[in-house]
């Protein structure tokens, strides 16, 4: 009886023929702003230069955000070293302090020696060397910094000239997950600054295989050895971003003496008493992770770190850039987004980003415009079925009053019963 008086209203719902076109367009809208939605999760999975956030804190009060400064700039790594002084200071002033760790306070303590063993010389606790003081606020956010340009790197008769390279400090590869085909990373603490990460592409130039780790090169006549090998990604838009050449990576210090820097300005320097000099600056590109309390606070902290007025560098806040808000400021800004004022090298992964973000920027638009679509198509449907209605306020109230009246006298006998 049930199922027959479902079936009954349901064929008269649908009998109505401009109620079932909405209802197909509302439909196939929403399948396709699914699909639009799936897509653009799939799209900015694939940019883990953008998501070093979530690597850094999987709950997610943190924000990685990117200063680049333009080439007219003398950026060195004391001016960075400035920069950072001055963020751990805005930090603080801001509230952003790091938790005391109870434990580790406790173990950090000297011990006292109460009883001294048979045989055993008294040491005075004063006597003890005490461990430098550790920067704890250096411990709540990560960073690195680079500069772009070119080197040549010799194998045995094999050249590789005017190769693209990007000098490095800092957790660089932290923020930039590079697929490696063999071998690893460099770090910033590593004792000899000689280690270089090549692609694949110029691994198999040089050497005829990606199994090269190890292998010696000659920068500048330089000994340099190969860390690692990445895997160089393929696609369009990479390859108008930067990457249909070659690549190479070596620390700051290395492409500074035996490079040429491209991306900033730069200064020579005798480093050395038999006149080796080296081309300081040309800083354009430094990232941090940090925590972020208010939506926009790491952003506005390193900007006013930076201390340089707006057309001298550019802020990105990559954890929010693809937000809903933002891709609507990159439509918003349609005509006018190729149009840059400032003259910033940008490195490959901002460009390969900043395409992506207009393609995620239309996408946005159009399920935009596909939920505008809906509601009104919802509204229409509200009123079709207001018009048609075969009910009444005024019947709805005595529906309601008698289905009050009913339960209140079956209440009543309940409880007759009862007694």
């Amino acid at each position: 009886m049930i199922f027959e008086k479902i079936t009954k209203y349901i064929k008269k719902f649908f009998s109505n023929r401009n109620r079932n076109i909405i209802l197909i367009i509302i439909a196939i809208l929403l399948v396709i702003d699914i699909v639009l939605g799936l897509l653009s999760r799939f799209i900015i999975s694939g940019l883990p230069d953008q998501l070093g956030a979530a690597r850094w804190d999987y709950e997610g009060g943190d924000a990685q955000v990117s200063l680049f400064f333009t080439e007219d700039r003398k950026i060195t790594p004391d001016d960075i070293k400035k920069l950072e002084y001055l963020l751990e200071d805005k930090m603080q002033k801001a509230g952003i302090l790091p938790q005391e760790d109870e434990e580790e306070a406790s173990a950090s303590l000297v011990s006292i020696i109460d009883t001294i063993e048979p045989g055993q010389e008294y040491t005075d606790s004063s006597e003890i060397e005490k461990k430098p003081p550790v920067n704890k606020m250096a411990l709540l956010y990560n960073s690195c910094y680079s500069a772009q340009g070119l080197s040549t790197i010799v194998f045995d008769n094999r050249k590789a000239e005017n190769i693209s390279t990007i000098g490095v400090e800092g957790d660089f590869f932290f923020f930039h997950p590079m697929e490696l085909v063999s071998g690893s990373y460099f770090y910033d603490d590593d004792i000899m600054k000689d280690k270089i990460v090549i692609d694949d592409y110029l691994a198999w130039d040089l050497f005829g295989s990606s199994d090269c780790i190890g292998m010696c090169v000659t920068i500048k006549g330089v000994n340099h050895y190969v860390a690692g090998v990445v895997r160089r990604p393929e696609g369009r838009i990479n390859k108008a971003a930067g990457l249909n050449k070659s690549i190479v990576y070596m620390s700051y210090d290395s492409l500074s003496k035996y490079g040429e820097i491209l991306s900033g300005k730069t200064e020579s320097v005798e480093i050395s008493e038999d006149g080796t000099s080296a081309n300081i600056g040309g800083i354009n590109c430094y990232e941090v992770v940090m925590p972020n309390n208010v939506e926009g606070l790491a952003a506005m902290l390193l900007k006013e770190s930076a201390g340089l007025e707006d057309q001298f560098v550019n802020v990105v806040d990559n954890t929010n850039r693809f937000s809903f808000f933002s891709l609507l400021d990159v439509s918003a800004s349609f005509g006018k987004r190729s149009m840059w004022d400032k003259p910033i090298f940008y490195p490959y992964w901002e460009n390969v980003a900043r395409g992506y973000e207009d393609i995620l920027a239309l996408i946005n638009l159009i399920r935009t415009i596909f939920g505008v679509i809906i509601f009104f198509a919802v509204c229409v449907l509200v009123v079709m079925a207001y018009r048609n209605r075969t009910w009444t306020v005024g019947g709805i109230i005595r529906f309601l009053s008698d289905k009050k009246y009913e339960y209140e006298a079956s209440r009543k006998r309940q409880l007759e019963d009862k007694a």
